[in-house]
């Protein structure tokens, strides 16, 4: 029995159909989106760590998966 796929919509908004969680390249167009809108990377990032009320640690990142991985 083949299993009927259904698109999702595109995780940034533009109404677009995919696969997976994005277009092509459009996870980038929303984060350049939200960075021209608050102003920049810097900016972006004194709001999220008010927002989580920590600082954001660049030498271990969480992947999707929620693992931490060394840089």
């Amino acid at each position: 029995m083949e299993r009927d796929l259904q698109p999702n919509h595109c995780a940034c908004g533009c109404g677009g159909a995919c696969r997976d969680k994005w277009l092509p390249g459009h996870d980038q167009r929303l984060r350049a989106a939200i960075e021209n809108e608050v102003g920049g990377l810097v900016e972006l990032r004194r709001i999220v760590e008010e927002l989580l009320h920590r600082r954001i640690d660049l030498k271990q990142t969480t992947n999707n998966r929620g693992h931490h991985r060394q840089h």
